[in-house]
């Protein structure tokens, strides 16, 4: 297992990547909440008990050195990326920092995780036994609270307004909050405008995929991680061969499937394993949802943003639509991953808007000319 210490020599191939240890905070947790299926929590200790940051996420870097006092100015701290990227542990570690530098009695003030689901338990448990108040002065006394997949409560709107009447509250106590989100409120489908204006009304920061300097001191980490040895050469093919906008948590994928070859053929790493990694990601990496959005959009003169917004507007919806039917023809990904790429809408939304475009372009020679234009330019 290698140590925050051990990235050294990663770092010295690129002194633009930055590292260091992810703090744990000493968290309050109710106990008699019910687990969440599957242990993917948050609190759960993650693979690589460091982070790796690049240029792309600069900002990032300055929030987590001993210079980011500018945390104590978020009110609230949003953060945002895809799944994968790191959100939860990073939003735990700023959590760390703050309680550090501000103590209470002389320790660490205690943070308080909560997922945005539990939340949402809690607050329905509240109203049914008509005990709402002491989870409102819960929320509002703990000096520091991480409210994690903001995202999952879209459909929650009574629990939505009382999170954002307890936003509001701490803000003005002067207590830290951290949201957690797959992206943008304003851009999720579902949350409230309250709630939206609430989120994003402190320090706002967008965690995005490692860039290529980065990408490549995390996969020799987690070639180290997986007891590969892999010369530095052969990680920069690896890297070189992957798709762009990969997570982390992908980059340790294509990891394992390279130490799965090597475990069936018995063998060391070598060009055949590194080959046999990347072919596992290739129907993945030929198109993405992410590039389909971004081309449709290119073509009607919108934003990507645009496409993944609740607005009904005319051309937005004609564009979005044709994005989605492309996306189901172009790609593997199914209905649901559909929605969730354009603002978290559910199956049924993008089953009606797929059958309407496809009827559409029998008639419409606009929009076929739309479609076939956008197809060539994705090499599709």
């Amino acid at each position: 297992m290698p140590t925050a210490s051990s990235l050294g020599s990663a770092d010295s191939r690129s002194r633009r990547v930055v590292s260091f240890p992810l703090e744990r905070p000493r968290l309050k947790v109710r106990r008699h909440l019910r687990p969440r299926r599957g242990g993917n929590d948050a609190t759960t200790v993650k693979s690589l008990p460091y982070c790796v940051l690049g240029p792309e996420n600069q900002l990032l870097c300055h929030l987590a050195g001993p210079q980011g006092g500018l945390l104590s100015l978020a009110s609230p701290l949003l953060i945002t990326g895809p799944s994968g990227i790191g959100k939860s542990a990073f939003a735990l570690h700023l959590a760390a920092r703050h309680a550090v530098q501000n103590p209470v009695d002389g320790q660490p003030a205690v943070v308080h995780y909560l997922p945005a689901v539990d939340f949402a338990r809690q607050y329905a448990d509240a109203i049914n036994s008509d005990d709402l108040p002491p989870l409102q002065s819960e929320l509002d006394e703990v000096e520091i609270l991480v409210l994690d997949d903001l995202h999952l409560i879209a459909d929650k709107s009574a629990a939505q307004e009382e999170l954002a009447n307890r936003i509001d509250r701490r803000a003005e106590s002067g207590k830290l909050t951290i949201l957690v989100c797959r992206r943008f409120p304003s851009d999720t489908r579902g949350l409230r405008p309250r709630l939206v204006s609430r989120s994003m009304g402190g320090l706002t920061l967008n965690i995005a995929c490692p860039g290529d300097e980065a990408r490549r001191v995390l996969l020799s980490e987690y070639c180290l991680l997986h007891d590969l040895d892999v010369p530095p050469d052969m990680v920069h093919l690896l890297s070189a061969g992957l798709p762009d906008g990969l997570t982390p948590r992908d980059l340790e994928g294509c990891v394992k499937q390279l130490n799965l070859w090597c475990r069936m053929n018995d063998r060391a790493p070598d060009m055949e394993g590194i080959q046999f990694a990347l072919d596992s990601l290739q129907r993945d990496s030929e198109l993405s949802i992410n590039a389909i959005t971004k081309s449709v959009a290119r073509h009607f003169r919108l934003r990507s943003a645009d496409l993944r917004s609740s607005s009904r507007q005319q051309k937005i919806v004609r564009a979005r639509s044709l994005a989605m039917t492309l996306a189901r023809q172009l790609t593997t990904h199914s209905l649901h991953q559909i929605g969730e790429s354009f603002g978290g809408r559910d199956h049924s939304t993008v089953l009606h808007a797929i059958r309407k475009t496809e009827a559409s372009l029998v008639s419409d020679a606009d929009l076929r000319r739309a479609a076939a234009e956008v197809t060539e330019k994705l090499g599709a």
